[in-house]
């Protein structure tokens, strides 16, 4: 009976040690965190979603240019060429006077005439007229529309302040036939026409033309006794639709004639002189 119990005693402690090792040692600190294998990729559920975030595209304002309107002249040099300016514009309904400036010269470095320069726009625009026949006074000439918003603010409220009145009736002096008269709009541009040039513009009506890229070559076309750059700058209503303009010979058409009076002496398109854009060049 001893032995029996005796061989009971000794299971039960093999049995207790057992289960003693069976179970983990409980740690004194929690175990470092594990460390995420570098290839793994977390997965995304289905619900996930994002949200693109894109930046407003910045649309940079005009640069303002002033390019000087021939070959081998800067803005600073023009002044010395400068043979016949714009001093005060004739009243409306004359044609007296001189509409514009005039740029020339007989002998300059090792040239020994201004004929046959090349010719650059002053802004960038758009082609309003290209003149292809050499007819009075104009003879072969290009004239580009920019829109006045492109000029600095001072400048735009200047050449506003200085535009007149647009009479109801300019009594011409001239044989004005009637014409059909631009909208009267806020909005308004610069147009400058380039005169006298050697050779029909090789450019149509709606063209974009870059600040200083060539027009043509200077000439001694139209009403002209010496080769010269005739430049007109005037402030009127956008958008000037001009099929033609010409002025003192019979063979011109009424519409030729009409054009010639609605541009230089209706009121609408009043003369400035270039050198106000030129000198706003910093």
């Amino acid at each position: 009976m001893k032995k029996y119990l005796f061989l009971v005693l000794i299971l039960w402690l093999s049995a207790c040690q057992a289960a003693e090792l069976a179970s983990p040692a409980t740690p004194t600190q929690p175990p470092p965190p594990a460390t995420p294998s570098p290839t793994h990729t977390p997965t995304l559920t289905p619900t996930s979603t994002f949200t693109a975030t894109v930046a407003p595209t910045h649309t940079p304002e005009p640069v303002f240019e002033v390019c000087s309107p021939l070959e081998d002249e800067t803005i600073e040099s023009l002044p010395r060429i400068l043979v016949n300016p714009l001093e005060i514009p004739p009243n409306f309904g004359q044609d007296t006077g001189h509409h514009g400036v005039d740029f020339a010269y007989y002998q300059r470095a090792d040239r020994t005439s201004i004929e046959g320069i090349e010719i650059y726009a002053i802004m960038p625009g758009l082609t309003v007229l290209p003149l292809t026949d050499d007819d009075i006074p104009y003879g072969y000439a290009l004239m580009l529309e920019t829109p006045l918003s492109y000029l600095p603010q001072p400048l735009q409220d200047r050449l506003l302040a200085g535009y007149l009145p647009v009479p109801e009736d300019p009594h011409y002096r001239l044989s004005c036939p009637e014409v059909t008269l631009p909208e009267r709009t806020d909005s308004f541009s610069i147009y400058h026409l380039y005169a006298h040039m050697q050779a029909s513009p090789a450019f149509t009506r709606d063209e974009p033309v870059r600040c200083g890229e060539r027009l043509g070559t200077v000439g001694n076309t139209g009403y002209s006794s010496n080769p010269h750059l005739h430049l007109e700058t005037r402030l009127g209503p956008s958008g000037a639709q001009f099929e033609s303009m010409a002025h003192y010979e019979v063979t011109n058409t009424p519409d030729q004639w009409g054009n010639y009076c609605l541009w230089r002496m209706s009121g609408y398109y009043q003369l400035f002189d270039p050198f106000l854009l030129f000198d706003a060049v910093e």
